[in-house]
């Protein structure tokens, strides 16, 4: 097996340098210098594998539990704006990605059904004062038994009936926007406005100019990005270790080689029967302008706080029954010296793993963290 690999690590060496001088050939020698073993390449044999470089990082790894999720933000800061009334498009002010304050005009509405409503209050308006007057008479002429009873409940009812009527009315076009004062005056306006109810960026814009639209409709929806936060979903096996306060580390796809911090800020109570799990808020720490809302995270909620010396899965090779690195110890511009360290690794978690034991190793050295196993293959064929 160990000869196969070899092979195929020639093979890639080959392709890689053919064009190259033939002083620069990709023979790959290992060599032993008392208890350091190293390997020596030429920097055209590590560009044709593809090794890179990292750091020891003392990352907090002891004891976690995984969850998926995504960033949201509270139901206050989320709005659809659908109208109040059927109509047709006629102006849209903002488009997707604009940024709008809270009471803007979103878009303009022309709706008969508007002006029907406006009709109607300036007529009932005038007809209360009418029954008004009438009612009353009718009061005094039954007092003075002057006139049937029948005859001033009639009055009456037909006076609370016009007073209700109108009151449902105002309440209505309140709703709308209307303007009282011009309305009063007889003038009627054909437009409704739909205002921005809160302050934010357009998310989603459904409709376009000559669009019929009735109150079903959602033709805006805006998103305040403040107090933008994470929903995780948490197993039910593992809710009962999720406390207040613990630290969340998490990534994005879209931003992979980035861990972000958070903490638990609330665990639900409600069990989801589907999915058998419970969502837990967190409150991140990162600066919130880089994200979107409804992004997918995966993350690791810290059940205990141990501080760990860390290297990416990648950079440990296995040879036998013991693990290693490689470290870049020499470098010039004709040969670069790999040397191979022995280490003890502990947990494993989000693609990093922790080292128990790092003899001779520092934070500040060079170590191999993608391309270690073609070192290994290359140094276990020279030996």
């Amino acid at each position: 097996m160990n000869k196969l690999r070899y092979i195929i690590f020639v093979l890639i060496l080959s392709m890689a340098c053919s064009n190259e001088k033939e002083q620069d050939q990709t023979e790959v020698k290992a060599t032993t210098s008392g208890s350091v073993n190293s390997v020596d390449l030429t920097p055209g044999q590590v560009s044709a594998i593809k090794l890179r470089l990292g750091h020891i990082e003392k990352r907090n790894l002891t004891n976690v539990i995984k969850a998926n999720g995504y960033l949201d933000v509270p139901p206050q800061n989320n709005a659809v704006i659908s109208p109040m009334i059927t109509g047709y498009v006629r102006k849209i002010n903002f488009l997707v990605g604009d940024n709008v304050k809270k009471g803007q005009t979103m878009a303009e509405l022309e709706s008969m059904d508007y002006i029907d409503m406006q009709q109607q209050y300036i007529e009932l308006n005038a007809r209360i004062a009418f029954l008004k007057e009438e009612y009353d008479r009718q009061k005094l002429l039954r007092e003075q038994d002057a006139v049937s009873k029948k005859k001033y409940l009639m009055a009456e009812f037909e006076h609370k009936i016009a007073i209700s009527t109108l009151d449902g009315l105002i309440s209505k076009l309140n709703l709308l926007g209307v303007n009282f004062n011009k309305l009063n005056e007889g003038k009627i306006e054909p437009r409704i406005l739909l205002k921005a109810p809160i302050s934010g960026s357009v998310k989603k814009l459904n409709t376009v100019i000559g669009k019929h639209v009735d109150p079903s409709e959602e033709i805006f929806e805006i998103v305040n990005p403040e107090h933008l936060h994470l929903e995780l979903n948490v197993y039910e096996k593992d809710v009962i270790k999720v406390k207040k306060g613990q630290k969340v580390l998490y990534k994005i796809p879209n931003l992979k080689e980035h861990i972000f911090e958070g903490k638990v800020f609330l665990v639900g109570k409600d069990l989801s029967e589907d999915k058998r799990s419970i969502n837990v808020h967190v409150h991140i720490d990162e600066d919130e302008a880089q994200f979107t809302v409804g992004m997918y995270v995966n993350a690791s909620i810290v059940i205990e706080d141990t501080p760990s010396y860390t290297l990416p899965v990648t950079a440990v090779v296995v040879d036998g029954t013991k693990e290693y690195i490689f470290k870049r110890s020499e470098i010039s511009t004709e040969r670069i010296v790999f040397s191979k360290f022995p280490v003890i690794t502990g947990l494993e978690s989000d693609g990093l793993i922790e080292l128990t034991s790092m003899d001779d190793l520092t934070l500040e050295d060079d170590i191999v963290i993608d391309g270690a196993f073609y070192l290994l293959n290359a140094f276990t064929e020279g030996e």
